[in-house]
């Protein structure tokens, strides 16, 4: 059997005029995290993980805080993505 480790992390700005998404889960608050997607910091952090350990560079490679693609994006759907690129 193979082993392979990846370090994921992510961090987010707290905003006022944001929702807060923990793992793909709505979270009651006042603020939430100001990012191009849903900066569900969590899941986040995990694609970069599962990206790492498989040598596939980090999620701003595959998912770009610049891409019109991306924006709002929910944060399922790049774990998703990240799962299809670890298929290839």
């Amino acid at each position: 059997m193979k082993i392979r480790v990846g370090f994921g992390y992510d961090v987010h700005q707290f905003a006022t005029d944001r929702e807060l998404w923990l793992g793909g889960i709505k979270i009651e608050n006042s603020k939430g995290l100001l990012g191009h997607s849903d900066a569900d910091v969590l899941i986040h952090a995990i694609c970069d993980a599962l990206l790492g350990a498989a040598n596939l560079r980090d999620i701003g490679y595959h998912f770009s805080d610049t891409s019109p693609e991306f924006k709002n994006i929910d944060s399922k759907i790049l774990l998703a993505k990240t799962m299809n690129l670890l298929r290839e």
